[in-house]
């Protein structure tokens, strides 16, 4: 059976400042997700990058005294090195000012020039010249009209005055394009998730599409790219920026492989540029004969007092200090429960130190900890699934599609319609915490401990260990792209080859498939410590 492949992005990230938290969260879905397909033996292709070409970063080098090479190339250094402590296992990282594309993105604007030449009406061209005076905040990299601003005349999201600015530029002509989103939207009705999002992004097409630039001036220190035909303007930020998800699948001799008919292609958004990768990507995709994306993922604007966290406005956390105090399992696994993908919502030290302590020390940690300690104890050798014990374990549960996986036989399909389609990770971290407490539960009341000391109950204590084992052999495995940490330390207390072997970072393929369905198989343990508390100061 042909490889099928999956294509999985974040967000283009802007090379102002270094990466926090509201872009590893981004990152972590992405990434995430990218593991999840490795497990399931998809080809996967997984880009993150810096976007370069922007005022943004000319003002924020000049602030710091630094010419905006130099600037842009510690920023991407630092990215590099920030997402490799992290462990986003991307397989590749593209920069906006890399030869290759700009390549890519002037042969795209010649496609969109040659039309606009061929055609005498102007309502049928794609681009066109046009003088303007608008509001425009450095910022988003957006202009503004004077509604979409707060009654002080601010950026809603950096609580910024956006500048006046008066050019000559070319636009895209979106509004030619108008008829495309509900034929889009009628063959892909899941296009954008959540839904909440997708319903602002037809809320914002039937308000009225308005052509958009796709230049500016070139008086900005030499930063953007060209126009091929006109050096006096530079490509305006969406139409360079997009366009990087394809340059990269034309790297390393792919020839577009990625980009192609038989790859899933998934978007990680934030909510700040939706209205663009769903209305402006797409016209711009139909307009230069690319095929569209299958799915685009909206993740939330994390807050802190009330505020978007943001670079700008200098109320950021820091991952990196987070992953090192704690562990890096213990804010992917906060992320990612606290809340659905899509909805704003406020960082707590309270919520992430309950998590962290609660669920995956006490609850999780410590059910392994305690299990494994017993199975080396009493020599045990081999996990092994027992249905009488199987009817026990998920008495007082009530079916869910995590439930029906761990019992029965590894299904890529029932994966990806109960968690992955839908954007609905929150779910499937919530459906594992569950079957962590019921495992919990079932050994309290069957205390093997207790029946081992009896030579009639010896051999049930024995039997109930062997199915711990296997229980938490299947939660470690479901679990394996989203507590990678973790999983290193279940590879390390099992001490099989087969699961050894499993590397959800890497395009390899494992016998995940038949070590889950396994219903008995030999081990050699090694207990070891999980997690550990942190020391308070």
């Amino acid at each position: 059976m042909q490889q099928k492949k999956f294509y999985v992005t974040t967000p283009i990230y802007y090379a102002n400042g270094l990466p926090h938290i509201w872009h590893a969260n981004s990152s972590f879905i992405a990434d995430l997700y990218a593991r999840r397909y490795r497990l399931m033996w998809y080809e996967v292709k997984f880009s993150t990058w810096v976007d370069e070409n922007g005022q943004k970063m000319v003002e924020k080098a000049e602030s710091e005294w630094k010419d905006v090479k130099t600037f842009l190339d510690e920023i991407a250094a630092w990215s590099v090195e920030i997402w490799k402590e992290l462990q986003i296992s991307y397989t590749d990282f593209i920069r906006t000012t890399s030869e290759d594309h700009k390549e890519f993105v002037q042969k795209m604007l010649n496609i969109v020039h040659d039309q606009s030449e061929s055609v005498s009406d102007e309502s049928n061209k794609d681009i066109y010249l046009w003088s303007y005076e608008w509001l425009y905040c450095t910022w988003c990299e957006s202009f503004k009209n004077e509604r979409d601003l707060t009654p002080d005349g601010l950026c809603p999201d950096h609580l910024t005055k956006p500048e006046k600015v008066s050019e000559t530029n070319l636009f895209f002509n979106l509004k030619k394009y108008s008829d495309l989103f509900e034929k889009l939207w009628a063959e892909n009705p899941t296009f954008v998730e959540p839904g909440t999002r997708f319903n602002e992004v037809k809320a914002f097409v039937k308000s009225g599409l308005e052509n958009f630039s796709i230049s500016r001036e070139n008086k900005h220190n030499g930063i953007g790219i060209p126009l091929p035909w006109d050096p006096e303007q530079v490509t305006y930020v969406w139409f360079d920026a997009l366009f990087n998800y394809i340059t990269v699948c034309y790297r390393n001799g792919e020839n577009g492989k990625f980009w192609d008919d038989d790859t899933y292609i998934l978007h990680i958004l934030w909510k700040d540029i939706v209205k663009f990768h769903a209305t402006y990507w797409p016209a711009m995709l139909e307009a230069t004969w690319n095929r569209f994306p299958d799915q685009e993922f909206v993740t939330w604007y994390l807050t802190v007092d009330g505020q978007k966290m943001s670079k700008s406005l200098g109320n950021v956390v820091d991952p990196i200090q987070v992953s090192r105090d704690y562990d890096r399992d213990a804010l992917v696994f906060y992320l990612l429960n606290d809340v659905p993908l899509g909805s704003d919502w406020d960082f707590s030290w309270e919520r992430f130190n309950w998590t962290w302590e609660k669920i995956l020390i006490w609850w999780w940690g410590n059910l392994v900890n305690r299990v494994s300690n017993l199975w080396k104890k009493y020599w045990i050798t081999e996990w092994k699934f027992d249905q009488d014990r199987w009817n026990s374990f998920k008495e007082g549960l009530s079916e869910f599609s995590l439930l029906s996986i761990v019992a029965g036989e590894w299904d890529n399909e029932t994966m990806e319609k109960a968690y992955l389609e839908n954007a609905n990770t929150k779910a499937f971290v919530e459906d594992w915490y569950r079957l962590v407490q019921a495992a919990n539960e079932y050994i309290s009341k069957a205390e093997p401990w207790k029946k081992y000391k009896e030579e009639f109950t010896k051999q049930e204590a024995l039997n109930d260990l062997s199915f711990l084992l296997w229980v938490i052999k299947q939660l470690g495995l479901v679990a394996a792209p989203l507590l990678i940490n973790w999983f290193a330390h279940l590879q390390n207390i099992l001490w099989n080859a087969e699961i050894q072997a499993i590397d959800t970072s890497k395009n390899e393929k494992s016998d995940f498939k038949s070590i889950f369905d396994a219903k008995s198989y030999p081990v050699n343990l090694n207990p070891e410590i999980m997690y550990q508390r942190k020391e308070q100061n």
